[in-house]
């Protein structure tokens, strides 16, 4: 196939874990069998460094990218995916894309997983780094949503084709990525940081850990580093099972994957140590059997690493060097907090501030709070929403457990007031 001119428009919540469908999702191709080479990024001008200021929501890292010389298009800065996905593009956006083959996917989920699209031969540039040849995966089903979950623009992922090419530097705090040509990190910097061993396998990044149940047990996991996971562990019980959940735990829809929704339980564990960091009372997630049959037994692994413990850092992932340096930023001894309201929100129009509850928990405090899905949020504490980031709306439902929060809520037209009582469910 051709060049095909793709111009397409998706109807534009956050979930628990955004991104886990996307770690090691096996791909059977309709089509002929497509190499995963590309021409590697480079920087322009022979410069050896580029730093990029990003967005940060629900811990994701989100950079302007172009393709093929479009306009500017957001993505998410993946360590868990192995390629540059394609999710969504905006009502005003076009984007041509080059000799398409298709393929299917299969990932987390309870569904069969759906079609997608291979394009190669594509150019991608943005922050004085370019490559003339790179694979572009468009899903043809907008499954994630990505645009109302973070309330803005959302069009695609960008993972391993970043990572292999450069020394990448996350400071979560200053909201800045630096871009290193291999070898050039400074050797000050890195003195500075602790040194974790990262094993690279099938183009994704796996770390070594020791985690402490409330049992008393110590279990030495192996998990895939995934900053496009915004949650801090997923944990594959099928993988561990020696380990024994814990017993306060709750029942949760963790979020959405390749293969449909994914549902599972949530538990805090005592510890969890990289190196030389420990980190108290992380929550994990333990996705079901159904959730998770399709990523079994791929590389040995046990689960992810998410977004919620790299942000308590700033991070290095130096692949050439097999290794990722960790120094502790001020969040370092924060704590890991859950849902404190039991509801997760939706901006139906990305960009504009308008928030809708898409799910409430049972037995929670957004469901004795006498809040339903589809309710419109106006305001809290006085605050009116229309004047407030998706970001800082859910800053405030995700902070200080026995807060109490003031509502202004709209249903059906009409519209009350409900005072919520923030709680840590597990």
């Amino acid at each position: 196939m051709g060049a095909a001119l793709l111009k397409t428009l998706f109807p534009g919540f956050w979930i628990f874990v955004l991104f886990c469908a996307m770690i090691g999702a096996p791909m059977a191709l309709l089509g002929q069998e497509l190499s995963l080479e590309d021409d590697g990024l480079k920087f322009l001008y022979n410069r050896k460094r580029a730093r990029i200021p990003f967005t940060l929501v629900h811990n994701l890292i989100i950079i302007p990218i172009k393709i093929n010389n479009s306009s500017p298009l957001n993505f998410v800065v993946d360590t868990g995916v192995d390629r540059t996905l394609l999710l969504e593009i905006g009502q005003f956006d076009t984007i041509t894309l080059n000799n398409v083959e298709k393929l299917f996917l299969r990932g987390l989920g309870s569904g069969e997983g759906i079609k997608a699209m291979l394009s190669s031969g594509n150019s991608i540039n943005f922050s004085g780094v370019e490559s003339k040849n790179q694979k572009v995966l468009l899903l043809e089903q907008n499954i994630f949503n990505l645009s109302s979950r973070v309330g803005m623009e959302v069009h695609g992922i960008i993972g391993y084709p970043l990572f292999k090419d450069f020394v990448v530097e996350i400071d979560y705090e200053s909201k800045v990525m630096t871009l290193y040509k291999p070898g050039t990190y400074p050797r000050k910097k890195a003195l500075k940081s602790s040194v974790i061993p990262l094993e690279i396998e099938a183009s994704k990044p796996y770390v070594q850990v020791q985690a402490n149940f409330p049992d008393g047990k110590k279990h030495s996991l192996r998990l895939v580093v995934d900053s496009g996971m915004s949650t801090s562990m997923l944990l594959y019980p099928p993988t561990i099972p020696e380990v024994k959940i814990p017993d306060k735990r709750i029942e949760a829809y963790l979020g959405r994957g390749l293969n449909g929704d994914i549902h599972g339980e949530i538990a805090r564990l005592e510890t969890i140590e990289i190196g030389q960091f420990t980190l108290k009372k992380p929550p994990a997630c333990f996705p079901d059997s159904i959730s998770i049959r399709h990523a079994l037994g791929l590389n040995n692994r046990n689960g992810n690493l998410g977004a919620d413990v790299l942000q308590r850092f700033k991070v290095v992932f130096d692949y050439a060097n097999s290794r990722m340096l960790l120094q502790p930023s001020r969040k370092y001894k924060m704590p890991f907090y859950y849902n404190l309201s039991g509801l997760e929100l939706l901006s139906p129009i990305p960009g504009f501030n308008f928030y809708t509850i898409a799910q409430v928990m049972p037995n929670s405090p957004a469901q004795r709070a006498g809040l339903e899905p589809g309710d419109a949020i106006l305001s809290i504490n006085g605050v009116e929403c229309i004047d407030q980031t998706l970001g800082e709306i859910l800053e405030m439902f995700q902070k200080y457990p026995k807060r109490r929060l003031q509502l202004k809520v709209s249903r059906e037209l009409k519209s009350f007031n409900t005072t919520i009582h923030l709680q840590d469910l597990i």
